[in-house]
């Protein structure tokens, strides 16, 4: 299976990270977590298309398949997005394409004029914008066609371990949407902000000295970022596999996602020592977005017992060779 991206759609997910990088500063985000006012990047968003990234060619949307999706919430989760970009471009968006709601009011959510926001079972809090016009709702691991986006019917705000992540618990009545989407783009996200934390410690491991060397130099050190580092580029193919084959590689994809993210977690801590869990020192703002994450769109045991079910009833095959059919 061919997981290589084509130049075009390589040059897409290029330009989204260095507007992603170069617009969601860790300043950026300090301010947010101290509740100061930022600019809104969502018109920005808009005005580069990606919003509309999954959209039709003829609605005003790049018409993307979702493993391009990948890309971009994979950078989107190495600089530590705090907008949903992610979900309404990746999972709100093809959900209303699939309900066939398209023209005047699909418009409006790729230009940036209204919000589609996304609930589940398997996510009970919504991660939002203040401002949300309409609701999707996600019952089962294929999407539901109906007729009209739903409201709200009650909305309790709540605080998430992530300071710079506005979640709330809601109501809403609405059309169904695929929670593949949500897992694999959560899974691309993970990733993201595993890469981030290994560069951090990297960086920070050559500007640590102890008895007179680079932290770097250390066999330890060096041997901790490499089995990080090793098993990200192990779970990326994972994801997009995910992304163009769906069923049993979701639940890997998501499980490896979780665990490499751990992973880096911990590695990063150990790299930087104390100063790994002060305020202070940035990795947190990633370390909290990754904890966040790992339960959205299906915990580890989530996703663990889905495989089990699959492999328990018989519907799935196994063996080596089988991976990637």
């Amino acid at each position: 299976m061919d997981f290589r991206f084509t130049q075009d759609q390589q040059d897409l997910i290029d330009a989204a990270k260095t507007v992603f990088d170069g617009e969601n500063t860790v300043e950026r985000m300090r301010a947010m977590a101290a509740g100061d006012e930022v600019s809104d990047l969502w018109p920005q968003f808009a005005e580069l298309g990606l919003l509309g990234v999954m959209a039709p060619e003829e609605e005003g949307g790049l018409g993307q398949p979702l493993v391009v999706m990948t890309g971009i919430a994979e950078v989107a989760g190495y600089a530590g997005l705090s907008d949903p970009l992610v979900e309404v471009s990746g999972i709100s968006v093809p959900g209303m394409v699939d309900a066939t709601l398209t023209g005047p009011e699909l418009i409006d959510v790729i230009e940036g004029r209204s919000i589609v926001a996304v609930q589940s079972d398997i996510r009970p809090y919504v991660f939002m914008r203040p401002e949300v016009d309409y609701y999707l709702c996600c019952d089962d691991w294929s999407s539901t066609k109906h007729e009209t986006l739903g409201g709200i019917d009650s909305i309790i705000e709540v605080n998430s371990i992530d300071p710079l992540r506005s979640i709330s618990i809601v109501t809403p009545t609405g059309i169904g949407a695929s929670k593949t989407s949500g897992a694999v783009l959560t899974a691309a996200q993970l990733v993201g902000l595993s890469q981030r934390m290994v560069d951090m410690s990297v960086e920070y491991a050559k500007d640590r000295h102890q008895f007179g060397k680079p932290i770097g130099s250390f066999q330890a050190i060096k041997h901790h970022l490499a089995t990080v580092y090793t098993q990200i580029e192990f779970t990326r193919p994972m994801v997009h596999l995910a992304a163009l084959k769906g069923a049993r590689a979701v639940h890997t994809a998501k499980i490896a996602a979780i665990d490499t993210a751990m992973l880096a977690a911990e590695t990063a801590i150990q790299v930087h020592g104390g100063m790994g869990y002060t305020f202070e020192v940035d990795l947190h703002l990633f370390m909290k977005r990754a904890w966040a994450l790992c339960g959205e769109w299906g915990d580890r045991n989530y996703h663990m017992k889905k495989l089990e079910d699959l492999i328990l009833n018989g519907d799935e095959e196994l063996g080596p060779g089988t991976t990637f059919n």
